[in-house]
C-alpha cells in the first residue's frame, strides 16, 4: 500500500497500543476471512498475528479510507489492531503517509496520543451519532458535485477529538468498533483454549481479565489463585467487584487462599471494601482479626457491618478486642462507633478467645 512497510515480523508494539508487549515476542501475520469493506476502496483485510508457537495474539489491517469534508476527500492510511476480544489494541500510523486536519495541518504527536485515547473508549458519542450530529447548525451544501457538512464540532465531543480533524475521528473510531469488532471475537471463541483463557487472567487488560474470570473454573482459581489476588489488588473496581463476589464462593474449601484479598482491604476502593464486608458471614474466622487493623479506612457504614458482624459473632478474639479499643480512643472520624460497640455490648455475650 504505497509507502507501507512490508515486514515479515513484528517485534515491537505498536506505536500506540493498549496490552502489554513481552520483550522477545516475534509475531507473523496470517490472512483471515474478515475484512472491512470501504465505499470507493472496496474489500480490506483483516489479519491475525501470531507467535513463534501459532498461537493467535492480535488481529490487525491496513487501512485506507476517503476522508471527506466540506467537498474535499483525502486518504487516510493507517493500521489498527484488534485484541482476541474483538476490543480495540492501538494503531500504528505511518510516517511517509501522517494524518492531516482540516486545514491541511499534519497532525501531532499529541494529536496522535489523542486519537489513541478516543478510540480506546468504546462508549464515545461517536457510536451513538451521525457525522452531521456532531456539528452545531449543520448547513448541507454541495461543492464539486459532493454533499458537504459545515459547523463547529458540538461541545460534549469537543475535547475527546483532535482539533479540526472531526472527520478523520469518526471515520477512525467508526471502523474500529464496527461490525468487524464481533466477527473477530467469534472467531477466538471458536478456537479458545484454556491456555488462552489463563493467559488473559496475567493480563493488565481489563476486558481479558474479566473473560478469564468469568470462564476459568473454580480448579484453575485456585492453581492461579496469586494472580487473581494480584489481579484483585491492582486492576480496576470492576475487576474487583467481580473478584470479591466469588471469593467466599470458589475459595469456600480452601480459606488460607481466601487471605490475600482480605489482607488488601486497605489497599483497594471503597466500593470493593463494602463487597468484602458483605461476605463476612461466609468468611473465615480469621477474617474479622484481619479486619479489625484496618479500621481506619472504613466509612461508617462499612464499620457498622463490621461491628454488627462482630455482635452476632458471639465470641470476640482478644487481638480484635484490642484493636477495638486503640480505634476507638484514637482521633478518626468513627472512632465513637467503637466504642459505643465496647460499652453496649454485654462482656458476657463477647467473650475474649484465648490464642
Amino acid at each position: 500500500m504505497g509507502n507501507k512497510p512490508m515486514e515479515k515480523f513484528m517485534e515491537k508494539p505498536p506505536e500506540y497500543f493498549v496490552l502489554d508487549w513481552k520483550e522477545g515476542t516475534k509475531l507473523n501475520s496470517k490472512q483471515t476471512k474478515f475484512f472491512i469493506e470501504i465505499d470507493s476502496m472496496g474489500k480490506q483485510e483483516v489479519d491475525v498475528l501470531l507467535n513463534e508457537k501459532q498461537e493467535p495474539v492480535l488481529y490487525t489491517a491496513d487501512i485506507s479510507t476517503p476522508v471527506c469534508a466540506d467537498g474535499e476527500c483525502k486518504l487516510m492510511n493507517i493500521k489498527f489492531y484488534w485484541t482476541l476480544l474483538g476490543e480495540y489494541a492501538g494503531f500504528d500510523r505511518y510516517p511517509m503517509m501522517p494524518l492531516t486536519k482540516y486545514d491541511h495541518d499534519e497532525f501531532l504527536q499529541e494529536d496522535y496520543q489523542k486519537l489513541h485515547e478516543l478510540l480506546a473508549d468504546d462508549k464515545s458519542l461517536m457510536g451513538r451519532r451521525t457525522i452531521n450530529q456532531l456539528v452545531e447548525k449543520p448547513k448541507m451544501r454541495t461543492v464539486n458535485g459532493v454533499d458537504a457538512v459545515s459547523g463547529a464540532t458540538i461541545t460534549r465531543v469537543k475535547e475527546s477529538v483532535v482539533s479540526g480533524a472531526l472527520y478523520s475521528c469518526y471515520t477512525a473510531w467508526r471502523l474500529v468498533h464496527g461490525t468487524i469488532q464481533e466477527e473477530l471475537k467469534a472467531n477466538t471463541l471458536s478456537i479458545l483454549t484454556e491456555k488462552m483463557t489463563v493467559g488473559m487472567l496475567y493480563s493488565r487488560n481489563q476486558e481479558y481479565q474479566i473473560f478469564a474470570l468469568d470462564n476459568i473454573d473454580d480448579a484453575k482459581y485456585k492453581e492461579h489463585f496469586s494472580q487473581v489476588a494480584d489481579v484483585f489488588k491492582t486492576s480496576t473496581p470492576l475487576v474487583r467487584s467481580i473478584v470479591a463476589k466469588r471469593i467466599t464462593r470458589k475459595f469456600k474449601d480452601s480459606p488460607e487462599l481466601q487471605k490475600p484479598f482480605w489482607e488488601a482491604f486497605d489497599k483497594v476502593d471503597s466500593g470493593s471494601r463494602s463487597l468484602l464486608v458483605k461476605y463476612l458471614n461466609e468468611a473465615p474466622d480469621y477474617v474479622p482479626t484481619i479486619l479489625s487493623s484496618k479500621l481506619e479506612v472504613m466509612s461508617k457504614n462499612q464499620l457498622r457491618s463490621f461491628l454488627n458482624h462482630l455482635s452476632k459473632s458471639g465470641e470476640l478474639d482478644s487481638e480484635v478486642h484490642d484493636n477495638l479499643m486503640e480505634f476507638s480512643t484514637s482521633e478518626t472520624t468513627y472512632a465513637y462507633l467503637a466504642q459505643e460497640f465496647l460499652e453496649e455490648t454485654p462482656l458476657g455475650h463477647l467473650k475474649k478467645a484465648a490464642h
